[in-house]
């Protein structure tokens, strides 16, 4: 069905179609705005004739309360004759309470008012009924009736009107759109059809449509037409040209093409592949088959597999791709190469077989004397990695060698260069010594420093290197090294004005690390940021998280806010004797951050630097070891957990408002109150940083010497160890 009448609509005109789709919509959209505003208006009429009817009831009812009081016949009536002046008010009664006479006023089919004694009966009136009251009792009721036939005969002729409006507007739209698309498009389009046909069957293509028609978009259209007239004439002469082209490069290239009709069976050369076979033009061959006539002149061991290609490409089961050898005629050989496509009928048969064939021989030559090269070349990589891999294992027996070297040298210089600096220490401590002779041992005694630093971070590169470098775990309390390193660099902070931080939030009470290690990372990062720092902060920040298996993980950050460190220096600083630009650049040997990188990757973690440019620098790295109990804390040794509680009861400053007393600056007579032996067992131990041996020498104190033990333990808390040390040689001056 829907098929018929596509058909039949295709018999209609475009014109029509349009103007009368077009109508059908405009009607549509106009019905639905007339209906909604005719049901709008009908609502409103219906609503306002409610409203009049209820409030002439209401009216009505107060006017009739006096006369209806005094029994008023004819004022009854008058009032309600007045009250139904309104021609949509049909009928008015008034139903004394007393149950006598009630006065009735209708309308007639004049439509004037007269008395009557019966009430209206008609369903379809409207009636609105009120209590008449006077003097507060009830004396009667009024109804009023009104009638809806004016409003709904309005409401009729309004609907026709608007309906006769929207069927002229119809016809008036029809018309006039029928006339407009037929002059300006239909026509127009008809023209260029008809040109389109001419330039179809060739007859004065050149020739244009009267312009006077396009407008708009068919003016478009009409160009449009032109230009593909012009392009098509031009690509027509384009390809013309390029098959001309063709010829001339494929000639110019030596490259064949070839033509077989498979069903007749006839093979098409062009000049070029008779030059490519060595045959005269015109040669076919002594047999009737074009296949078999052209594998006569394929090399015998090339035939077969490429007949086998043939047969498989014919098959639709590959392409044919392939390079073979011929034979000339005169006995020589060349290599071509040919590629080919397969044209198939509709049932998949193949019809038509046409490709292209070049001489590669060239090309071929060119490849085997490359592999000849190439074969040459396997024969010297192989030589010369087997001279390199005699250099390698030489180079490794020397790195080898020279680490036994360096490990023996700096051992045999260790040995007199702690003499050397013990004797500067003993004979520097000589009360019959000069400050001349004083200074001079002080040289000494730096310079044995610096040389056996020096020494020992060369041994331990050395060791790195050559691979022996082992971890020794052990059961090690880490607030215990952290203070240690604390207290080893207090020293060099307090004289360049640098203040030390220590933050440690969530160690375990000890864990199984090589604590030698890394109290040497420690040392050399915490070393380096004093260094380097001048004169600012610099915090060393620990954080123990537990994980799964009874493990921790120990993040370790050592945080400056001095100079910082460059870009570039930050890709170097890691390389043995390597120093960044700074203020304490001169000092030290190079090797403090290579060492400690390899003892970080050692415990399993990688050191790594962040830095700006004067906003400080920051060194962190993450280790994970197994958590310590006390047993194994016990069985490590050292110091006693009551002598480890006297050290950090000594180290930690007392809660405010203990009601504890409160340190006094210490001075050299405030500690010559103390016995000699000891003032002596004191500098021993703060020399040894032994902070629990100075713990258990200042606990037996009298009460009268307080004030000096609050004064050492004030001066211990903030690491002043030497200026302590120089206050008890003071007091012994003076005591002897």
């Amino acid at each position: 069905m829907l098929h018929r009448l596509a058909r039949r609509a295709g018999r209609i005109s475009i014109a029509t179609f349009v103007s009368v789709t077009l109508t059908a919509v405009v009607t549509v959209v106009l019905a639905t705005f007339a209906l909604y505003f005719y049901s709008l208006e009908r609502a409103q009429r219906w609503e306002q004739l409610h409203k009049t009817l209820a409030n002439s009831a209401d009216e009505l009812a107060a006017a009739v309360a006096l006369p209806a009081w005094n029994f008023d016949d004819n004022q009854i009536t008058t009032i309600i004759k007045s009250g139904l002046s309104n021609r949509d008010l049909y009928a008015g009664a008034v139903t004394p309470a007393t149950g006598g006479k009630a006065f009735i006023l209708a309308r007639n089919e004049q439509g004037q008012l007269h008395e009557t004694t019966r009430l209206p009966d008609n369903p379809d009136l409207l009636s609105e009924r009120r209590d008449i009251v006077a003097a507060g009792q009830l004396i009667g009721a009024i109804t009023v009736y009104a009638s809806p036939e004016a409003m709904i005969e309005q409401l009729r002729q309004r609907l026709y009107t608007i309906a006769g409006m929207i069927f002229v507007l119809d016809v008036t739209l029809v018309f006039c759109l029928y006339l407009l698309l037929s002059h300006m498009i239909f026509k127009p389009i008809t023209t260029i059809e008809r040109y389109a046909a001419n330039v179809k069957a060739g007859q004065n293509p050149g020739a244009l449509p009267p312009r006077d028609w396009f407008f708009g978009e068919l003016r478009t259209l009409n160009a449009s037409i032109r230009e593909m007239v012009q392009l098509m004439d031009s690509r027509y002469k384009a390809m013309h040209d390029s098959e001309e082209r063709l010829q001339i490069a494929s000639s110019a290239a030596s490259i064949g093409i070839w033509d077989w009709n498979i069903h007749t069976d006839r093979m098409v050369w062009d000049e070029q592949m008779h030059r490519l076979y060595g045959v005269a033009d015109g040669h076919t061959g002594p047999h009737r088959s074009a296949v078999e006539n052209w594998m006569l002149m394929v090399h015998p061991d090339d035939a077969v597999p490429l007949h086998e290609l043939l047969t498989r490409a014919l098959a639709g089961a590959g392409d044919f791709d392939s390079e073979y050898r011929v034979r000339w005629p005169d006995g020589s050989l060349h290599y071509l190469h040919g590629e080919a496509v397969i044209f198939r009928d509709p049932d998949g048969s193949p019809a038509r077989m046409v490709g292209v064939c070049y001489d590669v021989t060239e090309q071929k030559t060119a490849e085997q004397e490359l592999r000849r090269h190439r074969i040459h070349l396997e024969d010297l990589v192989t030589e010369r990695t087997n001279a390199l891999s005699v250099a390698v294992r030489q180079a490794q027996a020397a790195n080898q060698a020279k680490s036994i070297f360096l490990a023996n040298m700096s051992h045999e210089l260790r040995t007199p260069l702690n003499s050397v600096i013990g004797f500067s220490r003993l004979m520097a401590d000589s009360k019959h010594m000069l400050p001349e002779e004083k200074r001079n041992l002080a040289i000494i005694h730096r310079s044995g420093e610096h040389l056996l630093t020096l020494i020992n971070a060369i041994l331990e590169l050395s060791r790195i290197e050559a691979g022996r470098a082992m971890l020794q775990t052990e059961a090690v309390r880490i607030d215990d090294v952290l203070q240690e390193v604390m207290d080893m660099v207090s020293m060099r902070a307090g004289q360049t004005g640098v203040h030390l931080t220590l933050d440690a939030v969530g160690l375990p009470p000890g864990a199984r690390v090589d604590g030698t290690k890394l109290r040497q990372v420690l040392l050399n990062l915490m070393s380096n940021a004093v260094k380097f720092t001048g004169q600012g902060n610099v915090t060393l920040r620990v954080a123990g998280t537990p994980v799964d298996g009874g493990q921790c993980e120990l993040a370790f950050a050592v945080i400056d806010d001095g100079p910082g460190i460059s870009p570039i220096d930050q890709t170097r600083i890691f390389e043995p004797f390597i120093q960044a630009e700074g203020p304490g650049a001169k000092e030290g040997t190079g090797l403090g951050l290579t060492i400690s990188r390899e003892f970080v990757q050692l415990m399993g973690g990688v050191l790594s630097v962040q830095s700006v440019r004067g906003a400080g620098a920051t060194f962190r790295f993450t280790i994970c070891a197994p958590v310590a109990d006390a047993a194994q804390l016990a069985a490590a040794g050292g110091i006693s957990a009551q002598e480890m509680q006297r050290a950090r009861r000594l180290l930690t400053a007392p809660p405010e408002g203990a009601g504890l007393r409160t340190a006094v600056p210490l001075a050299a007579a405030d500690l010559a109150q103390l016995a000699p032996d000891l003032r002596a067992q004191l500098k021993a131990a703060l020399q040894e940083l032994n902070l629990a041996r100075v713990a258990l020498l200042l606990e037996p104190l009298p009460p009268e010497l307080h004030a000096v033990v609050d004064g050492i333990e004030h001066m211990v808390r903030l690491h002043q160890y030497p200026q302590l040390c120089t206050l008890l040689d003071q007091a012994g001056a003076q005591g002897s």
